[in-house]
């Protein structure tokens, strides 16, 4: 072929007709991080990037776990044909609270007290010694608060449904008061909350009973007293 014959080829690219806007939003997605998707509750736990633990518990189990592990069992006798999906183990682990905590656990107070709860202060109060978070691989499942280390008034208490009735608020209960120790701590009770008995048990005593303490937070239908006890333990 003699030089200079060559012909070129037409193009044959043609013009997109996608919109501009969805080209622009597939183009803009970007892969969440491992330790905020959902694979990692399912599978995931690295004990490393626990930040400031204060305790890992391995032993607990609670209602919610067993009942993960009979639906596992369940779906593999009905249907052993098919891929099983594995099961990871992980502890409960006690740290105190950080900022990517906090939308989980105004999440839980809201549920176990009232909406509108916001400790995102807490944040600049000690809270390596007024703050207690308990967590499950990446789920909150409970959490507990001092006002100050000076006050030592014990603001919240709650536990996640499920994973309740399994020494979870025992034993942040024991690590709050660990951490403020030589210190008279403070709390107020619903009169027929059965966390009474968990502080009993930890030597709260009753000091004053005050009606209606809780009248403008409870809601009406709430099978919560609104009239309180004032519990006191005393360390001196």
């Amino acid at each position: 072929m003699a030089s200079g014959s060559l012909t070129p080829l037409r193009s044959s690219r043609t013009i997109s007709t996608v919109n501009p806007e969805v080209l622009d939003a597939l183009y803009a997605i970007r892969s969440t991080p491992y330790e905020s998707s959902f694979l990692s509750r399912l599978q995931g736990f690295n004990l490393d990037h626990q930040i400031n633990a204060i305790a890992v518990d391995w032993e607990t189990r609670t209602p919610w776990m067993e009942l993960m592990t009979d639906i596992r069992e369940h779906y593999s006798l009905a249907h052993p044909e098919r891929e099983q999906a594995a099961e990871s183990v992980a502890p409960v682990v006690y740290s105190t609270l950080q900022r990517c905590h906090l939308d989980q656990v105004h999440d839980l107070l809201g549920r176990v007290f009232w909406e509108g709860i916001d400790v995102t202060d807490s944040l600049d109060y000690t809270p390596e010694k007024c703050t207690i978070v308990a967590m499950y691989k990446q789920l909150i499942v409970g959490a507990a608060f001092l006002s100050s280390p000076q006050e030592t008034y014990i603001t919240y208490l709650a536990v996640r449904s499920g994973w309740d009735n399994s020494q979870i608020a025992t034993s942040m209960l024991y690590h709050l008061i660990s951490l403020n120790p030589h210190k008279d701590i403070t709390l107020h009770v619903s009169i027929n909350n059965p966390a009474m008995l968990l502080y009993n048990r930890f030597g709260f005593k009753a000091e004053e009973f005050i009606v209606g303490f809780y009248e403008d937070y409870l809601d009406a239908k709430s099978p919560q007293s609104k009239n309180a006890f004032r519990l006191r333990l005393r360390r001196w």
